[in-house]
């Protein structure tokens, strides 16, 4: 895998030691940013997530996304063994036993903060998984064998993941490609034992046909990256019982595929049955991601070794995407039973529809909402890199702003998908497009002050507390800016947790220091938290900053409490720095 000088120089800008600079350690940062920032891995990620080094445990990265902690390392050796392989996982599962004992005496007090604060963090399941990233190609041999590995106590209790030098090529090659619609092909009908075509009609708009497993594989191999699974909730997401009954069903059962499998939907924009195949014209899967993934790459089916699958095909009444709410209730119902995110689910209501229109079309402050993992909006590169944004992102900084959530926003993201009360409040309110242009804006800056913040600060508690604030510290800043609207009175009031703001909130500021004023707020807020979570931790029996800031009640009750109530020199100095909002150009 090519090393990214990109990377080396983020990693020279935060002091990172010469030592760590060689291609050894930069493989594993690579890989990462590949698998799990998509090439967006910042500074930041780097200095709080990077933990090799002496007394490391045997992890050379964490990362979380909030559902699971993964516990990462990175092998750049020419070749590794099948038991180099199992050391590897056997001494990630001995720092996590470690922990769990809550002895950390042998480990760096990085990796002690980070990973207690990295699995404080995590949802009420705590699930790890443990991965390997190497440049030496793993062979099916060896695959097979951790799998068995992987079975075994104590590694079932983890997700064992591995990714060697082709695995890494891929997920590039996904990466850079920007998917649409396929145009136009053709999937070839399966002739019964008369000969006929077996088609059955519902209306004018949908047709179940059986077809050939070789057809549904001859579109896997020339769209899969180019628009195959454009609006299927998700591409194909592992699942290994799945996977292994597809697989087996292929390999020794192909004659009873089409009684075990529940095929694939197809949505489109037109379709045509025209002899012994059916025409399609501006189509995706919306269903059976994982059975023509699987079709897809065997090395079994061809011509010769075929068999037939059911498939169900759908027309757009006008198109794909003037139907989407239609054609996305059919993708909703036809893969609920399937473990994605709530997330996915909403991907093609209209409502997410229409905050990522009225994002982009808010003329000099618009943004591009991301609705649909993987697929990028239509201004997405129209717009500066900070104003591209997910509507999962955006939605966390609404409830977390607007509504005064901060906790819950940070600590139980799918409830702003899955509570109908919550889901609703977010994305079916009407808002003040600039004040979300603003909200985002406002993210963006404390991501800068973040990264300024722990390339200057050795104190990796304090480093702690800026990282897992961020929220926390940008509800505060509207919470005081309702104050000095008069909007709300102080932290007891009804109409704190209210959708009432309107307008701009900083990129109105008359002045030409804006970045440096929201720098000394935040600093003055952070300083704040930190003071808090210091003198009050015990008596609210936190183990970590993480849990701090994953209560709402904490937030209302102690912090925000605590601000109402600084002395009046603290107090004087907030006021002049909450300018930043009230300091108003005349437009």
């Amino acid at each position: 895998m090519e090393i990214s000088n990109k990377i080396k120089e983020m990693c020279k800008n935060i002091d990172t030691p010469e030592g760590k600079l060689t291609d050894q350690y930069q493989f594993t940062l690579n890989a990462v940013d590949l698998k799990y920032y998509k090439t967006n891995i910042g500074e930041v990620d780097i200095k709080y997530g990077f933990v090799d080094g002496k007394n490391d445990g045997g992890i050379d990265y964490i990362y979380s996304d909030g559902s699971i902690m993964s516990l990462i390392q990175g092998k750049s050796s020419a070749s590794l063994s099948l038991e180099d392989i199992k050391n590897i996982f056997r001494k990630m599962d001995e720092t996590v036993g470690t922990f769990e004992n809550g002895d950390y005496s042998k480990y760096s007090e990085k990796l002690k903060s980070i990973y207690i604060n990295t699995y404080d963090e995590l949802d009420e399941n705590k699930n790890i998984e443990l991965v390997l990233f190497t440049n030496t190609q793993i062979t099916d041999e060896t695959r097979k064998a951790i799998a068995e590995f992987a079975k075994k106590a104590p590694y079932d209790n983890y997700r064992i993941r591995m990714y060697d030098e082709s695995d890494l090529d891929e997920m590039k090659a996904i990466i850079e490609q920007d998917s649409d619609l396929v145009q136009e092909d053709s999937i070839k009908i399966w002739k019964n034992t008369d000969n006929k075509n077996d088609a059955l009609s519902y209306g004018d708009n949908g047709i179940i046909v059986n077809v050939l497993a070789s057809s549904v594989k001859r579109l896997f191999d020339k769209y899969s990256k180019k628009g195959l699974f454009s609006y299927n909730l998700r591409e194909h997401i592992s699942q290994k019982s799945v996977d292994d009954a597809i697989d087996n069903t292929i390999k020794t059962d192909r004659k009873n595929f089409w009684y075990y499998n529940n095929g694939i939907t197809i949505g489109c924009e037109d379709f045509d049955v025209d002899g012994n195949k059916v025409k399609l014209y501006g189509f995706s899967i919306i269903n059976g991601a994982q059975t023509t993934t699987k079709i897809g790459k065997s090395k079994i089916i061809d011509e010769k070794n075929d068999f037939p699958l059911s498939c169900k095909i759908v027309r757009a009444e006008r198109s794909v995407d003037e139907d989407g709410d239609f054609i996305g209730k059919i993708s909703e119902a036809s893969n609920s039973q399937k473990p994605i995110k709530q997330r996915d689910l909403k991907s093609n209501t209209k409502e997410q529809k229409l905050l990522q229109s009225k994002c982009a079309n808010n003329g000099k402050y618009s943004l591009a909402v991301e609705i649909k993992r993987g697929v990028k909006p239509k201004n997405h590169k129209k717009v500066e890199n900070w104003q591209r944004i997910t509507n999962e992102q955006l939605g966390q900084l609404i409830y977390a702003c607007l509504y005064q959530h901060p906790g819950s926003a940070r600590s139980d993201k799918a409830k702003l998908f899955s509570s109908e009360k919550v889901y609703n409040s977010i994305f079916k309110s009407t808002y003040d497009y600039d004040t979300l242009y603003d909200l985002v804006r406002l993210g963006n800056m404390y991501d800068a002050f973040l990264k300024d913040y722990i390339d200057n600060e050795k104190d990796i508690d304090k480093i702690a507390i800026a990282k897992n604030g961020k929220l926390t510290c940008l509800a505060t800043c509207i919470y005081l800016w309702k104050k000095q609207l008069n909007i709300v009175s102080d932290y007891t009031d009804s109409k704190l947790r209210i959708n009432n703001l309107k307008g701009l909130l900083v990129t109105d500021y008359d002045g030409d220091d804006l970045e440096k004023s929201a720098n000394d707020l935040f600093g003055f807020i952070v300083r704040f938290l930190f003071n808090q979570y210091t003198g009050k931790k015990d008596s609210l029996k936190v183990t970590s900053c993480s849990n701090f800031f994953k209560n709402d009640k904490v937030y209302e009750e102690v912090i925000l409490k605590e601000i109402d109530s600084v002395d009046d020199y603290d107090r004087e100095k907030l006021d002049k720095l909450m300018e930043l909002f009230s300091k108003k150009k005349v437009i």
